[in-house]
């Protein structure tokens, strides 16, 4: 919409707002994501109205089908994995919630039902608007520029307005939204790590009125930016590494769910502490495999650094075990 205004100024100024709001407190952090995400549902809900509106009356010769969703002569379980594999970036951020335990009403419980209903709660909303827009567009392979199809697409649903509108909701959304509750979540995991003498002590420092680990805040904005302006041409490798950890961290969580319950807690629920688990390792561990090789390679070279880190802490005589119960 503003194409002249440089990349940096924007990271500037979104950045500077979610570091102002994440210092002032969880509360004030949580007040300002309900208002976005209350804006964003309305957005959505106008462009899968109006998107159901242009379908009925068949613009851009759309109907109702499956194919979107299930094309039998096009389908291909490893293309679908890849695609995953890539896709695993816009889910990202319910497991952020985790982070956020000693901050919870209810404290674990709430946490593992939260997380469960955002991912259910995203995964539909992704599909109904997916659906929606692919049968408006039934062909994907005559997009002017595919970074940005759905602006195309709702432009021809509903006009320029409806265009205009949803740009807006992603940028509200990705500039604010997401990296508000992303920041909140790592600075937390910065803190923790502090608190447990894993990193340097003043990452574990409180704000003494708002009580957020605002130190960790303020380094997880620097490195914002820095890693922003420093990967302005490669956000694809950037975001390659990201899928990796991700998935890599998912594989793991999978594996303590066993060792946690059934080792140590000597669990006899097999099915919820045993078979889950193991369906969910192979299912994740079948889209990582399917990672392009520019994420295995990059990650596998984060990997190696954290491990160097390792050495680094054992070598120092510092305690890099951790109490868990």
């Amino acid at each position: 919409m503003v194409p002249g205004v440089p990349l940096i100024v924007w990271v500037l100024i979104f950045i500077a707002i979610n570091t102002v709001i994440n210092i002032r407190g969880i509360e004030f952090t949580a007040r300002a994501n309900k208002i976005i995400v209350i804006l964003e549902l309305v957005i959505l809900a106008i462009f899968v109205i109006v998107g159901i509106v242009a379908i009925a009356k068949g613009v851009n010769g759309a109907e109702v089908t499956i194919k979107p969703l299930y094309d039998k002569s096009h389908f291909s379980m490893s293309m679908v994995m890849g695609a995953v594999s890539i896709a695993v970036l816009s889910f990202l951020g319910f497991d952020g919630i985790s982070t956020l335990a000693e901050e919870t009403k209810d404290g674990s419980k709430s946490i593992g039902k939260a997380c469960i209903y955002a991912l259910l709660t995203v995964g539909a909303l992704f599909i109904i608007q997916t659906w929606v827009a692919a049968l408006i567009w039934p062909d994907f392979n005559s997009f002017e520029n595919p970074d940005v199809a759905f602006y195309q697409i709702a432009e021809v649903a509903g006009g320029t307005w409806l265009k205009y509108v949803t740009i807006l909701a992603t940028a509200l959304s990705w500039g604010i939204a997401n990296s508000l509750v992303a920041q909140a979540a790592i600075s937390r995991i910065l803190f923790s790590m502090a608190r447990d003498r894993k990193l340097p002590q003043v990452l574990a420092k409180v704000h003494p009125k708002y009580q957020t680990p605002y130190i960790g805040t303020i380094v997880i904005a620097i490195l914002s930016v820095i890693v922003t302006v420093a990967f302005e041409s490669q956000i694809g490798a950037l975001s390659s590494v990201v899928n990796f950890g991700a998935l890599s961290s998912f594989l793991f969580l999978h594996l303590s769910v066993i060792n946690y319950f059934i080792r140590k807690k000597q669990s006899k629920d097999y099915v919820k502490h045993l078979i889950l688990p193991i369906i969910g390792f192979i299912i994740i561990g079948y889209v990582w495999l399917n990672l392009d090789a520019l994420s295995k390679q990059l990650g596998f070279i984060w990997l190696g650094i954290g491990i160097v880190y390792l050495i680094v802490l054992k070598l120092m005589k510092k305690d890099t075990g951790l109490d868990l119960d």
